[in-house]
């Protein structure tokens, strides 16, 4: 479908593309004779297929085949919204939520013709599978920018809403994806506040926050990114995206070394000195004066500076401890944890199924679902998902409960407070 999307778009962007790809893979590639050196399938699949174990980096590279390929418009939004949801009621999907970006460039016009041009998509795929004997729900999350425009991309898709009724059918929820480095959930806080102002004061135009958080970390330690778990769902996060620190078995740090800011090793330890007593309640961990100590040190160097935390025995057992705590609170919030296995295999770079989060998310009761993240790249699709599920050793019943509860977890009724426990 991406080869025969690029082929008849007679302007591909192919810098977006190979630009991001020489640099990630230190290939060029060749766009003048592209389609007929990539026609066969399994060639071209190698462009685009992310089926293994690496950073974000070269995700992100190959994410951008899809960039450069589409054009993009009103009319190829609407027939592949179609073509996606039949495609996943085939598969016996009941309910799915698709996700659209738009580029910070684009105007506000162009915004709400290209979200409603989806709209009557996933309407008119769904009104196929109906046909076809199938039976869908599909939905609509728009993916906000972390540094851009957030705000003002949200009163537009606000004020849509009101004045177009499929649009109030569709959109379910705003999602922040894309690279999560350097953009704290804290700075988030006041716009989740209003989007749940919102959401309370107008329930039938609710949105749920869907924010990935914890998946990519390589600018912090496990410890500061499953605080920035927990403070997104102490945020009002409705969903939260992978969280792979949260609950990624601690052994997998054993003997590693981090490297980490001053500034977010600051916030961490002040985050340790404030909720010492509850955090030892989970285990073994740093005493308070220990924690003061630390701080002292890091007081006269610069913020942005970088210090290296060596995961001996001792500090593993410190995450583990961490990791509960976390878990603990976020069990307190409202929030679900979207769980991705191939996804989290391959940009986690997990290697061995017992790290896998999943487990421990189980183990302390957390509200979860499981999820194919982007099928087409990562060449999957939900019964594969559940299927590796299986083979990480996770009990039947518990997918069948985790299936069934799923459906309770949607962005509709995540947004109006309707949640089960």
């Amino acid at each position: 479908m991406l080869y025969d999307i690029g082929k008849k778009n007679p302007s591909p962007r192919w810098k977006i593309f190979t630009d991001s790809y020489e640099q990630v893979f230190g290939k060029i590639i060749d766009t003048e004779n592209f389609f007929s050196d990539y026609q066969d399938p399994i060639k071209f699949s190698s462009l685009y297929h992310f089926n293994y174990h690496g950073p974000f980096q070269e995700f992100q590279s190959k994410f951008n085949l899809i960039i450069a390929l589409a054009k993009f418009d009103e009319d190829e939004i609407r027939s592949i919204s179609s073509l996606v949801t039949l495609e996943h009621a085939k598969q016996g999907i009941e309910h799915a939520e698709f996700r659209i970006m738009f580029a910070v460039t684009e105007t506000r016009p162009i915004v709400e013709s290209k979200i409603i041009a989806s709209c009557e998509g996933l309407q008119a795929g769904s009104e196929l599978a109906n046909k076809a004997g199938y039976k869908i729900e599909p939905k609509l999350a728009v993916s906000l920018h972390r540094n851009k425009l957030f705000l003002e991309q949200y009163i537009w898709l606000k004020e849509l809403q009101s004045k177009n009724s499929l649009v109030r059918d569709y959109l379910s929820g705003i999602d922040f994806c894309h690279i999560e480095e350097g953009y704290p959930p804290s700075e988030k806080k006041e716009f989740f506040e209003q989007v749940l102002a919102d959401n309370l004061a107008q329930p039938d135009l609710g949105l749920a926050i869907l924010y990935h958080v914890g998946e990519s970390y390589q600018d912090k330690t496990p410890h500061s990114a499953s605080r920035w778990v927990l403070e997104s769902a102490l945020y009002g996060a409705h969903r939260l995206g992978h969280c792979i620190a949260l609950g990624i078995r601690p052994q997998y740090f054993l003997n590693k070394k981090r490297l980490e800011s001053v500034s977010e090793r600051t916030q961490q330890l002040e985050w340790e000195r404030k909720h010492s007593k509850t955090i030892q309640k989970y285990g073994y961990f740093r005493k308070l004066t220990e924690i003061e100590s630390n701080l002292a040190k890091l007081k006269d160097l610069k913020p942005d500076s970088l210090i290296e935390i060596v995961y001996d025995e001792r500090e593993v057992t410190f995450l583990e401890t961490f990791q509960n705590y976390c878990m603990a609170e976020i069990k307190k919030t409202s929030a679900v944890i979207e769980s991705c296995p191939s996804s989290n295999f391959y940009i986690g770079m997990i290697e061995e199924k017992i790290d896998h989060p999943l487990h421990r998310f189980i183990e302390n009761d957390l509200r979860v679902t499981i999820g194919a993240d982007d099928p087409g790249i990562f060449n999957t699709n939900i019964q594969e998902e559940y299927k590796k599920a299986k083979e990480m050793g996770i009990k039947p019943e518990d997918l069948d409960l985790i299936r069934a509860k799923s459906f309770e977890y949607t962005s509709e009724k995540l947004s109006r407070g309707i949640l089960s426990s």
